[in-house]
Order: C-alpha cells, then structure tokens, then sequence
C-alpha cells in the first residue's frame, strides 16, 4: 500500500506539469514547419475517407477539426496538443484509481513528460495523439470492468478499444494485453468464461467495421501494407537486435528505460504482488515485446511502441515511490531516488538538445567535429574509415523548414509549362510530394511515382492524366536524376531547374526539378522499370 502523502501539494503540482506542458506546446507548435509524416496526415484532411493506405482514418479527422479553424502549423497540431493533455488527465486517472495517490500521479506525469519521443508525440499530427487517449481510457475502463464486472464498464471500454484501432492499428494489442493480465491471475479468469469481455471486443469491432468496410472496397491495401511493413526487413540479425533495443532506450531516454526494467523486476519480487502492478505490467510490457520482435527481424521505428509507456511510467513512478516511501531514508530508497533523478534529468537534456536541433541548424557542425576525429582515427588506424562529408539530407530538422519556399519555385516553374493547367507535379518519395502539396494550390495534381505504391496511388489516377505535361521534383534525399522516369512520358528537357532552400544561411534543400511533356499514363513497377 501507498504511504499518505500531501495531497493536495502533489495534486498542485500536477495542475501545474499539466497547464505548463500545454501552453508550452501551444506556444512552440506554430513555430516551426510540419514534418514529413504531419504533411502528409494535413493533406489527410483535405481528403476525409474512412481509411487511408498506411492508417486508419482517425489522424485526417483529427488534422481537419483544426485546419478548419485556420490553415497553419499551430491549428495542424492543436488536435494532437488537445488529446495530449487528456490522455495526462485519463494517467491521473488511472493514478488514484490504481494508487489512490496524488504523488504518483504526479510522477508518472513527469515521466511521461520528459520523454523525448513523448514530447515529439504530444505536440505532432501523428495517428499516436488519439492512439494514445483511446488507449488510457480503454486502461481506465477495464480496470473499472475487471473489478465491478459491470456491463457499463464493459461497454465503454470496448467503444474506446474501437477507438484505439480507429487511430492505429497498434490498438489490436489492447485485447492481448488484457488477455495476459486476465489469464494470469487465478481470480481473474472468470472473465474468460463470461460474456461481458467478448461483448466488448464485438462493440469494439462495430466500432471499427468502417475501415473495414474501406478496407474491402480498396482490395485490403492497408492491412496488406502494414503486415508487410514489419516484416520487410530481410530476416533475423543480431545488428537488429541491437537497433532494436537501442531505439527504445533512445526513444525513452537510456535511463529511465533502465529504471523502468528494474522498477517490473522489484514490483514482481513483492509477495504477493500488486494487482495494480500486474496490470499496469501486462498493459505495457507487451506492447514493448510485440515491437520488440518486430524490429529483431524487420523494421521498427522507434515510435511504434510508444503507446506502452502510458502504463509503463504509471508502473514505474508506483515502485518509485513505493520504494522511497516505504524505506525512508535507507540506503535503497536514496539508491532509487537517486536513479530516478538521473532518469529525469537525462531525459530532459535530451529533450533540450532536441529543441536545440530542431531550432538552429547545429547538426552540421558537430558532425563536422565528429568527421575529424574519424579522420584523425584513420591516420592512425587506417582499417577505421573516414566518414563522408556532411550533407543538408542527414539532418533531418532540414524537414521542418522552406517547405513553403521550395513550393513557391515548384510553383513558379509549372506556371512555364506549355499548359500549366495539365501539369502535374510529382517526386520519387510521397514524402517530398507530400511537403510540396501542402503548399501549392489545392487543385494541383500530385503525385509519387516511386517504385513502390502509397497513398498516391489512389488519390491519382495515371490514365485519366494521360497527355498531360509534369514536372518532376528531385530532391536532396535521394536525387537521383530524371532520366528514370524518361520512359514514362513522350519528352522531357535534359537538364533541371535547380535551387537551393536555405535556413538560417546555411543549405538545407537543394531540388533539381525536371520538366516532362505527354505523359503516357503508365507507371513504375517494383523493378523501377515501366
């Protein structure tokens, strides 16, 4: 059980994180420009359906309740700053409905807000921003169910399981991690043999029936493409098992990744153990474990799991203060103390280094210092290679500026066509499409006629287009040249328009766009050949 603590300063504290988290984010969000995935999930929005190639339909629905009030990054995002701040309130929640403690709904707050890839999650358009208030209130709901065996409570949480899988369909795990927290515990599963949890999954899938119905209309594109997704990386390899774990602990901050491992083994080592604990165990762990395996034999990104953490810092800031409280000041309360300090304290420099990152253009510079010392290495070492000069592509910040510049030269160079009106525009990557089409004028056709299909593929139709004039956006990315795509149409101008978009004086796009004339309706394959 939780020592008493004072409440109300806790309670105080929390108000606050939770009023200074938000206006921060408010004041930052307009600050800097969309990223490549917020570019894409914007032209969601112009673009409502009940699916989409890569995600269920709930991220566009989300990006338009904003935009509609005004076209710009700050309105792009003030849905995803909206439900960040509700999925802090369902954690307080879960805190005294678990704990019944202010403190620890104040420290998992904390937690939860310094985590690097939480804060890029809870200020950007991304399908994590409902994934993530879904899940915390299907967490709330069937703690409530699995307690009073109410139909109610069932019923909600099977609407917000809906929910979650509306967001992502990372919300499927809900129902594996319940089973776990159910099936292992002796009084719990009763629920295997009643109704009510099964009813709940049914109300949950009803919810969820329009994307499949989507789905079904459109030859299950999505489900095909994410079940290929994680699977695409070529195998198992111990390098993946490595990038794996490295992602989550990056993701997290490496300490508090660390003190989360410790604070599952000390909450299992109690006898008997918690059933909070137990639960807020089989609701996080898992979801790590899932994308875990992924990433050992195919491709993780480092955000995939970050839906776990919403039990994860609640199971964690339990043990934390469980064990300071109940210890006092013996040597093992100070040794967890002092560790959780450390975690805070990593994180929020990793966090400040981010928000550096993102503000200035500092990534080429220390690069640089990081080349001459390989340099250095070499002369001594020559079996250590020198690393290549750094270009304006590594640094990924480079995404969130001149967007808007580079379309207005796009733009410009489409006005030259022959008929621009039968012009369309198009890049290798949907990325780059995606980041120029929020800029140029709504009617503009767009494209990405890389070698693999995308979101494109079904809001462009190659031959309803076919005669039309294009020009072809290469970019720092990739830039590979325009004679790839020769084939596709009756002729093209050799050689680019070129320029270069700057940010703060220093190069952070270069495009060389390319000029094609009769299209001939077709596309790439998979080979990259017609």
């Amino acid at each position: 059980m939780m020592a008493p603590d004072n409440g109300r300063a806790w309670r105080m504290g929390f108000w606050a994180l939770l009023l200074g988290s938000l206006t921060i984010r408010l004041l930052a969000a307009g600050l800097v420009g969309l990223s490549t995935d917020e570019s894409h999930y914007v032209l969601y929005s112009r673009h409502l359906a009940l699916g989409y190639f890569d995600h269920p339909p709930l991220v566009g629905f989300l990006g338009a309740a904003g935009l509609s009030i005004h076209d710009n990054a700050l309105f792009a995002r003030l849905g995803p700053i909206l439900c960040s701040t509700m999925s802090l309130l369902v954690l307080r929640c879960l805190a005294l409905t678990l704990y019944g403690s202010e403190k620890v709904a104040f420290v998992a707050s904390v937690f939860i807000l310094v985590m690097p890839i939480q804060q890029l999650l809870g200020i950007a358009l991304l399908p994590d921003a409902t994934l993530n208030l879904f899940w915390c209130g299907a967490l709330l709901a069937a703690w409530h169910a699995t307690r009073s065996g109410g139909w109610l409570a069932w019923l909600i949480m099977g609407a917000l399981f809906g929910g979650a899988l509306l967001s992502k369909y990372h919300g499927a795990l809900f129902p594996v991690c319940l089973f776990g927290f159910v099936a292992t515990s002796a009084p719990m599963r009763r629920w295997l043999w009643s109704p009510k949890p099964y009813v709940a999954g049914l109300i949950g899938c009803l919810v969820f029936l329009p994307n499949v119905i989507w789905n079904y209309q459109h030859d299950w594109i999505s489900y095909a493409f994410q079940v290929g997704r994680g699977g695409g990386g070529g195998g198992f390899a111990l390098t993946k098992v490595f990038s794996s774990i490295g992602a989550q602990m990056l993701a997290a901050s490496p300490v508090l990744f660390f003190v989360f491992i410790a604070a599952c083994v000390r909450a299992f080592r109690s006898r008997p153990a918690l059933e909070a604990d137990r639960f807020l165990f089989w609701t996080s762990v898992p979801v790590f474990a899932v994308f875990g395996l992924i990433g050992m034999a195919g491709r993780m990104l480092p955000h995939w799991p970050a839906v776990g953490w919403w039990a994860g810092v609640l199971l964690m800031a339990a043990v934390v203060v469980r064990a300071t409280d109940e210890a006092a000041e013996t040597p093992v309360a100070r040794k967890w103390k002092a560790w959780a300090l450390a975690a805070g304290v990593v994180a929020m420099v990793m966090v400040a280094a981010l928000c550096v990152a993102v503000a200035y253009p500092v990534l080429g510079g220390a690069y640089g210092r990081v080349r001459d010392a390989s340099i250095r290495m070499h002369v001594r070492f020559p079996a250590i290679p020198v690393l290549p000069l750094f270009e304006s592509g590594m640094d990924v910040t480079n995404d969130l500026y001149g967007w808007d510049a580079a379309a207005r030269f796009v733009e410009k160079v489409r006005e030259g066509m022959p008929n621009a009106s039968r012009t369309f525009v198009f890049s290798h990557r949907f990325y780059t499409t995606s980041q120029l089409a929020v800029f140029l004028k709504r009617d503009t056709a767009m494209l990405s006629l890389g070698p693999r299909p995308n979101q494109y593929s079904l809001w462009f139709s190659p031959s309803a287009h076919k005669g039309w004039d294009a020009v072809f956006v290469d970019d720092n990315h990739y830039m590979q040249g325009g004679s790839r795509y020769r084939p596709l149409f009756e002729g093209m101008d050799e050689e680019p328009v070129r320029t270069q978009v700057l940010r703060r004086g220093r190069v952070a796009h270069t495009l060389h766009v390319y000029r094609y004339y009769g299209f001939k309706g077709e596309t790439v394959n998979e080979q990259g050949g017609k």
